[in-house]
């Protein structure tokens, strides 16, 4: 199964028996049975009809909303979320600070050591910058990791973390080689075409997270290490961590120094880099294709492993185990 992005100005996405159609101007693009669709990513200007979102939610089938330029805008999905046992564990365990502390600094901790072993593991004779002194990044990164066991609260951990992601980052564009070059983290909005590729990874990742904790019934709202923000869900940000390295930075890393995705994916015209029609399509098949590839079922399959795993922690006290690189 796969998830489907529809990005065609003006198209319409309808339902014939069991299968989706994509058309526009009366003439069909695409179709496809329903079975072979895990999630609906809908872009732009495109129209779902009753009958196509009657069908979907049927099935327990999300249909996700972005910008055209790929910002998240929100979820519709069906009334799956039943398990009142496990939101009511969950409510508990965020009220027991000890437990939701310990939670939070395995998270972080986990997230550290995704962060080394893609600086220690990089094979630095073909990085974009062969003679980079990484190893003052990862050093940074272990004595800010030696600070996690005695941190007394959240903002303290987010701290850290943030501090190990400004080290990571000055090493992950060393890491670089393709057409492109990386001077570190920017966002909302990112400022060139790298930090495009990071930031549309993780939109996509957190809403593949989402899917999966979902489908269990969690608490979105209710975060161990986020923890509680109006409006935001913090839930599916804690549990992104463990893959942000694994899946996205892996994947940027692949398509840049491949140069699948190069300088002519992108248009410099405007005040910011913009990925091309061409560019985005690429992006989302080849990112889609990280996503099954790899062992046992791939990188979808571990995403809804370790939702299930967090919903043992949650409900029977058994220590997390994130994701960790390598294992």
């Amino acid at each position: 199964m796969s998830v489907i992005y529809i990005r065609e100005q003006g198209s319409t996405v309808k339902r014939s028996g069991d299968r989706l159609i994509v058309s526009k101007q009366r003439q069909n693009v695409l179709e496809i049975p329903i079975f072979q669709v895990d999630s609906l990513a809908v872009m732009g200007n495109v129209t779902v009809t009753t009958q196509a979102m009657s069908l979907l939610m049927e099935r327990g089938i999300d249909i996700n909303y972005f910008s055209y330029s790929g910002k998240f805008i929100g979820t519709m999905s069906s009334d799956s979320g039943k398990n009142i046992f496990l939101r009511l564990a969950q409510y508990e365990l965020y009220q027991n600070i000890d437990r939701r502390l310990a939670l939070a600094r395995i998270i972080v901790a986990n997230k550290a050591d995704n962060q080394l072993r893609m600086i220690c593991d990089r094979d630095w004779r073909t990085a974009g910058n062969p003679n980079y002194d990484w190893k003052k990044d990862a050093d940074a990164i272990r004595r800010l990791k030696e600070k996690i066991p005695t941190a007394k609260n959240n903002n303290e951990l987010m701290g850290i973390e943030g501090s190990c992601s400004k080290a990571y980052f000055s090493a992950f564009g060393a890491m670089l080689t393709g057409d492109f070059k990386f001077n570190g983290r920017n966002r909302r909005p990112p400022r060139d075409p790298v930090n495009i590729l990071l930031s549309l990874g993780y939109t996509f990742l957190v809403k593949e997270v989402s899917s999966a904790l979902q489908v269990h019934s969690f608490e979105m709202y209710l975060g161990f290490l986020h923890g509680i923000r109006y409006g935001r869900q913090s839930l599916p940000l804690d549990m992104m961590e463990e893959f942000r390295q694994p899946i996205v930075d892996r994947y940027v890393l692949n398509v840049c120094g491949k140069r699948i995705i190069n300088s002519f994916d992108f248009d410099m015209s405007g005040e910011l880099p913009a990925l091309t029609d061409e560019g985005f399509k690429k992006f989302c098949v080849t990112y889609e294709d990280w996503l099954k590839s790899g062992e046992n079922g791939g990188n979808r399959a571990l995403i809804k492993k370790q939702a299930a795993a967090l919903k043992q922690t949650v409900l029977k006290g058994i220590e997390y185990c994130p994701y960790s690189m390598g294992v």
